[in-house]
C-alpha cells in the first residue's frame, strides 16, 4: 500500500481548472458584459433564424414539412441562454423569411408565433434543470422533445385548414409528426452539442461532467470515432454510386463510434458523437429523398427517422450506464483509499505500541520499514509483495507487546529465562496479527525474521541462534530483508547497553555475517542501498507517529 495510499492522495487532490471558455462565460454573464452578450445575441439569432427559416426549403421533403429544420436548434439556443430577449429575436427572424403556407400577414405571425415557442419553453425550464439524477433526460424532455411536440400541436390545425386541397387524416398525421421530427432532429444535431460545450452542467450531473470533461480533454480518444465516422460516411458514398446495398443498413454502423464514445467519455461524449453521425447520416439522406416520392419516400422518411432514434436510444442508455458505472467505481475507489489510510493507521498504532514500551527504540519500526522497501525494490519485489513486505517490517516486533519493560529497557546481559521470554515476542507477534486476514500473507515473514541463513539455532555457540532451524532459501526472502535491515538499524541505534554505531561498522557487521547469519544477496542489496543515501544513518530519531521522515528513507 506504498504506491495505492500515494495513489488515493493524488486522486483525491486531483481537480480540473475552469477552461477558457467558463472564463469567457463568467465575463459574458456579468455588467457590461452580459448587455454586450444580450446585445449580439439577438441580432446574431434574427439573422440566423431568417437565414436558416429560408434555408429549411432545401430540406423540405412533402408540403411544408422538411427532414430537418435548423432554425429551430437556433431558437432552443436563444430561449436557453437569451431567454425572453432570444424569444422575440427567433418571432422576428421566422417573420422575415416565411415560405409554405405563410402567405399573409396573420398567417406569418401565427406560424411565428408556433415556432417561437420552441423558445418560450427552454426560457421557462432554463432554471429549473437541477435533477440529481438522469439530469439528461430531463434535458432532453424538457428542451428538446416538448418544445417541438407542443409547436407541432399548435400548428398542425393551420396546416390541416390551410392546405389546399384539404388534407385527409393520413396527411395531416405525416405533416404533423414531420414538422415534429423535422424540428426534434435539428435540436439532438445542432443545439444539444452546443449546450454541452458551453454549458455542459445544464445537461449532465458533475460525476458525468468530469467524465465529460476528461474525454473532451483527449484529443486522441476524441479523433478514434471521427475516423470511425468518416470510414462509415464513405461506405455509404460507395453504397449510393454502385447500389451496393440499403444505405440504411451502412448507416447502422454508426453505433460503432457512438457506443465507443459512450464508453469512454459516458452519455455527453456519445451525445456529441450522435451529433457528428446524424448530420453525416442526414447528408446521404437528404440525397435518396430527392429521387423520392409517394410510398416510396414514406418508407425512407420512416428508415431515417428509425435510425436516428436507435442512434439517440443507444447514446442515451450506454452512456448513462457507463457513466453511472464509472461513478460507482471512482466511489467504491474511494471508499478502497480509505479504507487502506484506516488500515495504515491501525497498523501504525500497533507499531507505535511497541516503541511507547522503549522510548530508546522510537522510529525503529519505521525506519526499517522503509529501509526493507527500498531493500526489496533493489531486489526486484514489487505490487502487492512490497506491500506485504513493509507491514511485516512495521510489525515484526509486535509481539514485544507481550514482554514486560523491564526486560525491554535492561542495561545489563539477559538471564536465560528472561532470553525466553524475548524470544516468545516473536510468537506472541504471530498470534496478534494472524486474526487479521489481510495480513495473512505478512505472517511468514514476521515468524521467520529471526532466522539464520545457515540454519543454525544453537544458542550456546551461536549469539542469535534462529528459532525454527529453517536455512538458504527456506526462508521467505522478505523475511531475510527484515533480518539484515533490522540488524542494521539496531547497530546504528542507541540500546540501553551500547551507544549508537556508524553505518560503517553496522555494514563491516553485516558483511562478517554474510553467508551465516544473513543472505549474501540481501546484504549486497543493504550496502547498495546504504550507500546510495551518501551514508546518512538511521540513529536520528523518527517518531511512528507526527514526524516528518527525512528524504532518504521516503524514496
Amino acid at each position: 500500500m506504498v504506491s495505492s495510499v500515494q495513489t488515493c492522495t493524488m486522486s483525491s487532490r486531483r481537480k480540473f481548472t475552469p477552461t477558457t471558455l467558463e472564463t469567457v462565460r463568467n465575463w459574458m454573464s456579468d455588467g457590461p458584459g452580459r448587455a454586450l452578450t444580450i446585445l449580439l445575441g439577438v441580432v446574431a439569432t434574427t439573422a440566423g433564424i431568417a437565414m436558416l427559416n429560408r434555408a429549411g426549403i432545401e430540406f423540405k421533403v412533402a408540403g411544408s414539412v422538411a427532414l430537418i429544420f435548423p432554425a429551430s436548434a437556433v431558437a432552443v439556443l436563444a430561449g436557453l441562454f437569451l431567454r425572453w430577449w432570444g424569444v422575440g429575436a427567433v418571432f422576428i427572424g421566422y417573420c422575415l423569411t416565411p415560405w409554405g403556407l405563410s402567405t399573409t400577414p396573420g398567417r406569418i405571425a401565427f406560424f411565428a408565433f408556433a415556432a417561437a415557442l420552441q423558445a418560450v419553453i427552454p426560457a421557462l425550464v432554463v432554471k429549473r434543470l437541477r435533477a440529481r439524477e438522469y439530469r439528461c433526460i430531463q434535458f432532453l424532455g424538457a428542451v428538446a422533445i416538448v418544445p417541438t411536440l407542443v409547436s407541432a400541436l399548435v400548428a398542425l390545425p393551420a396546416l390541416i385548414l390551410l392546405s389546399q386541397p384539404q388534407m385527409s387524416v393520413g396527411q395531416a398525421f405525416v405533416s404533423f409528426f414531420g414538422w415534429f421530427l423535422g424540428d426534434l432532429v435539428a435540436v439532438m444535431l445542432l443545439a444539444v452539442p452546443v449546450v454541452l460545450m458551453v454549458r455542459p452542467d445544464l445537461v449532465l450531473v458533475d460525476d458525468f461532467v468530469r467524465l465529460y470533461r476528461g474525454w473532451v480533454g483527449s484529443p486522441a480518444t476524441v479523433a478514434k470515432p471521427m475516423v470511425m465516422i468518416v470510414v462509415v460516411f464513405v461506405a455509404m458514398e460507395l453504397t449510393l454510386w454502385f447500389a451496393l446495398f440499403g444505405v440504411h443498413w451502412i448507416a447502422s454502423l454508426l453505433l460503432i463510434p457512438i457506443l465507443w464514445a459512450a464508453v469512454r467519455g459516458g452519455v455527453g461524449a456519445a451525445l456529441q458523437i450522435n451529433a457528428v453521425s446524424g448530420i453525416a447520416y442526414i447528408i446521404q439522406v437528404v440525397r435518396i429523398q430527392a429521387h423520392q416520392e409517394g410510398m416510396g419516400l414514406f418508407a425512407e422518411l420512416f428508415s431515417s427517422y428509425l435510425n436516428l432514434v436507435v442512434f439517440v436510444g443507444a447514446a442515451l442508455v450506454v452512456g448513462l450506464a457507463w457513466g453511472r458505472a464509472d461513478t460507482l467505481v471512482r466511489e467504491l475507489d474511494e471508499h478502497r483509499c480509505l479504507l487502506q489510510e484506516n488500515f495504515e493507521r491501525v497498523v501504525t498504532a500497533l507499531a507505535a505500541a511497541v516503541e511507547a514500551k522503549d522510548p530508546l527504540t522510537q522510529g525503529h519500526v519505521q525506519r526499517v520499514a522503509k529501509l526493507a522497501v527500498a531493500v526489496g525494490k533493489e531486489l526486484g519485489l514489487m505490487g502487492p509483495r512490497l506491500e506485504m513486505l513493509r507491514f511485516a517490517a512495521l510489525l515484526h516486533d509486535v509481539g514485544k507487546i507481550g514482554v514486560p519493560e523491564h526486560i525491554l529497557n535492561k542495561a545489563g546481559p539477559l538471564s536465560l529465562e528472561e532470553r525466553e521470554i524475548i524470544e516468545r515476542h516473536v510468537t506472541v507477534g504471530v498470534e496478534i496479527i494472524e486474526s487479521v486476514d489481510i495480513l495473512g500473507p505478512a505472517i511468514p515473514f514476521i515468524r521467520y525474521h529471526q532466522e539464520r541463513w545457515d540454519g543454525g539455532t544453537d544458542a550456546k555457540t551461536l549469539k542469535y541462534p534462529g528459532y525454527f532451524g529453517l536455512k538458504g532459501d527456506e526462508i521467505p526472502l522478505e523475511a531475510r530483508i527484515i533480518a539484515a535491515v533490522d540488524t542494521w538499524d539496531a547497530i546504528t541505534s542507541d540500546r540501553p547497553y551500547r551507544a549508537a554505531q556508524s553505518s560503517n561498522v553496522a555494514m563491516q557487521e553485516l558483511h562478517a555475517e554474510a553467508g551465516k547469519q544473513f543472505d549474501p544477496e540481501v546484504v549486497a542489496a543493504v550496502r547498495k542501498v546504504i550507500s546510495s543515501r551518501d551514508g546518512v544513518i538511521s540513529s536520528d530519531r523518527i517518531p511512528i507517529i507526527g514526524s516528518r521522515l527525512p528524504d532518504w528513507v521516503s524514496d
